[in-house]
């Protein structure tokens, strides 16, 4: 069993059992990242390692009604009713990456809770962060009665702030329970002339028959035209949700507009299929129709992703009509194309689509799993030729101009596809050979950089990460002298970012190494900054050029307050010792213009482009 990385005691004299867990920091060893951690969220975190808890917050024990010794140390599974919620759990968490949702966990007396999760991006190898809270539908709703005359929306706001499109709640005696701020722009009416009013006093719905299109027509008064709006069940008996239109950026919703089905979205298979190394399938209805497959998936049965698409699950199984509905996860008998079997253990979840709701994840694992070779095989791939570098663009958003080009590893895995590095960088470092991937990653990306075309004279700069068991390794100043020097790539255009955790390092040696690097002049970053709000005044220390912020910091913007006082104090103390801030993974404009606003003009992410091969990125330049 693994132990707790911070085994906290009980000071003496506290007797508060409604505080069954009081930080201890006293080891010192993770002391920024946990004060961090623990002084700037009132949820509750988990961190696991190895599925097993390493720590827990009071706020955590307190929602799950558990004693902190009786949750640290223990297994992860030990938190789920089952061991498919458990391992249902594992795979949206660890294996498909989901960032936000809800999970169901055990409570003492075999009860149950079902709690909103945010989860963090890595800490550091094999270390994950779940940040947990109340489910506001699940629970809030279900658990609390309406007032008679409710003054202010207070559950709604939470639920529906990462929501783009305008949403409103009305409940089963035709109040309006709640609406968010889009929905408020969108009809053009303040929070308190709507929340807690009879739906008549302000507006004229005209609802849908039962057997009809579940499309309702909105007249707001003093407002011309009429809008058209989704009917979907609400969060409680008898109450509904209307989705409305999303309104175009700087313009309010055409009126009459009426909510089509909308197609599937790019960002909903990115989100699923990006680099996903098991067989995963999109469907949707009762039938389970296949709309999307990935790569995986597509080897595995040996059709094509598009005939997938055609297909509904049932033609994927021996025994369809077994009595189990088909959407029910566990063990199945699947056929290939050639008529050849095997058994897999499904697991399923729902996918949070506003746009298209009733969408199902399908996962299972490989019939003959090649992952006991899987370190095997990557120890192979640098001399079979098997990996790959792939480039995102960061742009300045004030003219659009591509200012950089970032080097990302992607290993072309001979059954699993194209997988990239975050899915197999913990199998790399524990076994040895980031420093020799590092080494190829340098050279492939300075050589492909040395053929990005110029503008007005200048070529964007290459960005390329560099893991801290390669300045450790001591030679990176004469690898990367010698990566210029094969590929012609001017110094100045390089700019090597380098993991937070050099700024805890005391060795004069490794900032000896930097200082030797930055004098030939390719520029320094420190990437993913404010994870571990790593001291401030060492970054004095270091001859830096840039701080880039923490995407989940970035995706946090405009959501929670704490985020958004972290980001603007980062800037502020950036501009102060004079360094560019970029902020990676931006993903909606509303981010980018909370970040322009302060001054943070350097921007990546999915709103300005995704990952792109060599050729790609070329002519995406060009």
């Amino acid at each position: 069993m693994v132990a707790p990385m911070n085994a906290a005691r009980r000071p003496q004299g506290n007797e508060n059992p409604e505080e069954p867990f009081i930080p201890d920091f006293s080891e010192g060893a993770e002391t920024g990242l946990y004060l961090a951690l623990f002084e700037l969220l009132d949820e509750g975190l988990i961190i696991t390692g190895d599925e097993v808890v390493l720590e827990v917050n009071s706020a955590a024990c307190r929602l799950l009604e558990r004693d902190y010794r009786q949750i640290a140390g223990k297994p992860l599974a030990d938190l789920f009713p089952s061991e498919r919620d458990f391992l249902d759990a594992r795979a949206r968490l660890f294996i498909q990456g989901e960032m936000r949702g809800s999970l169901r966990v055990s409570l003492p007396g075999d009860r149950h809770r079902d709690l909103r999760f945010v989860a963090a991006a890595r800490i550091r190898p094999g270390i994950h962060a779940l940040i947990l809270s109340p489910d506001v539908i699940a629970e809030a709703y279900a658990d609390s009665t309406f007032a008679e005359t409710p003054a202010v929306d207070a559950l709604w706001p939470r639920l529906a702030a990462a929501l783009e499109q305008p949403v409103i709640v009305i409940d089963e005696r035709d109040r309006i329970a709640a609406a968010n701020a889009v929905a408020l722009a969108a009809l053009g009416l303040a929070r308190g002339s709507l929340i807690g009013q009879a739906v008549r006093d302000c507006m004229e719905i005209e609802w849908p028959a039962a057997d009809a299109a579940q499309i309702a027509r909105l007249r707001v008064p003093g407002q011309a035209g009429e809008l058209g709006a989704r009917v979907l069940a609400g969060p409680k008996p008898d109450w509904r949700l209307l989705i409305l239109p999303p309104a175009s950026p700087g313009r309010p919703p055409a009126t009459g507009a009426v909510p089509s089905a909308a197609p599937l979205g790019e960002s909903i298979l990115e989100r699923i299929f990006t680099d996903s190394p098991l067989p995963t399938l999109l469907c949707e209805g009762p039938e389970m129709r296949i709309l999307a497959a990935n790569t995986a998936a597509a080897r595995v049965y040996g059709y094509s992703r598009e005939t997938l698409g055609t297909m509904e699950i049932a033609a994927l199984r021996t025994t369809p009509g077994d009595g189990r509905l088909p959407s029910e996860p566990g063990i199945w008998q699947h056929r290939r194309r050639d008529g050849s079997t095997f058994d897999v253990d499904i697991v399923t979840y729902a996918l949070d689509s506003a746009a298209r709701p009733g969408l199902v994840v399908v996962m299972h694992d490989l019939p003959e799993a090649p992952l006991l070779t899987f370190e095997t095989r990557l120890r192979q791939a640098i001399d079979l030729g098997q990996l790959d570098v792939h480039f995102q663009p960061l742009v300045d958003v004030r003219d659009g101009t591509v200012e950089a080009g970032e080097a990302l590893l992607r290993w072309h895995h001979p059954e699993l596809g194209l997988i990239p590095f975050q899915h197999f960088g913990g199998v790399a470092r524990d076994s040895g050979q980031l420093a020799r991937m590092g080494d190829w990653v340098l050279h492939a990306a300075c050589k492909a950089a040395a053929g990005w075309p110029q503008r007005e004279g200048r070529a964007p700069r290459l960005i390329v990460n560099v893991a801290l068991e390669q300045l450790l390794h001591g030679d990176l100043a004469e690898r990367v002298h010698h990566a210029l020097g094969a590929s012609g790539l001017e110094p100045a255009q390089l700019e090597l970012d380098l993991d937070e955790r050099v700024l805890n390092d005391e060795h004069s040696r490794l900032i000896g190494v930097l200082q030797a690097i930055a004098g030939t002049g390719v520029r320094l970053a420190i990437d993913d900054y404010g994870r571990g709000l790593s001291s401030i005044p060492r970054l004095k220390r270091y001859p830096l050029n840039a701080l880039k912020l923490d995407p989940f910091l970035v995706r946090e913007v405009g959501i929670r307050e704490d985020s958004a006082a972290i980001v603007e104090a980062i800037a502020g103390m950036a501009g102060i010792l004079q360094l560019e801030v970029v902020a990676r993974g931006v993903e909606t404009e509303a981010q980018e213009a909370f970040l322009s606003a302060l001054d943070c003009h350097l921007q990546q992410g999915p709103l300005f482009g995704r990952p792109m091969a060599v050729d790609a990125f070329r002519a995406f330049l060009a």
